[in-house]
């Protein structure tokens, strides 16, 4: 009887401790800002938000006199195993490549990279391809991949 007595006042104790740490927790996270929230959610997203990301790489894009064109997206798929007893371990995140293109100089396709290189969002360019056009203007072709938590 006593052993079970004091198996209670111990799992009542973790359930107190369990409960402070939930309460510190939760009172660090409502001290957050709500800027440095928007700021977390940006870094590391909770979905693709295509229309959104967009957006914003098309409103940088128009700082340089830069028009977007020819969007497009591929989700990156998890590979699979060998066989059925070897599948690959699921990712906490997930990932898509962005391809677009735009005609534009070299001094502003250069200011336009930068400016999406100091973006909050985690953009790994892929590859980029350039065809040579009159009096200094290049059409360009862009492709990253961007990620967010699943």
């Amino acid at each position: 009887m006593l052993d079970q007595k004091q198996k209670y006042e111990n799992s009542l104790a973790m359930i107190l401790s369990v409960e402070n740490k939930k309460n510190e927790l939760l009172t660090e996270f409502n001290a957050i800002s709500d800027a440095d929230k928007k700021n977390i959610d940006t870094v590391l997203p909770s979905s693709l938000d295509f229309v959104r990301l967009v957006s914003q790489i098309d409103a940088v894009a128009a700082n340089y006199g830069i028009s977007i064109g020819k969007i497009s997206s591929r989700e990156v798929g998890t590979s699979a195993g060998a066989s059925i007893e070897t599948t690959a371990p699921t990712k906490s995140y997930g990932s898509s490549i962005i391809q677009f293109s735009f005609d534009s100089s070299y001094d502003n396709f250069n200011k336009f990279l930068t400016d999406l290189e100091k973006s909050l969002r985690i953009l790994d360019i892929r590859s980029i391809k350039l065809e040579t056009q009159d009096k200094g203007v290049y059409a360009y072709t862009v492709e990253f991949e961007t990620y967010w938590l699943k």
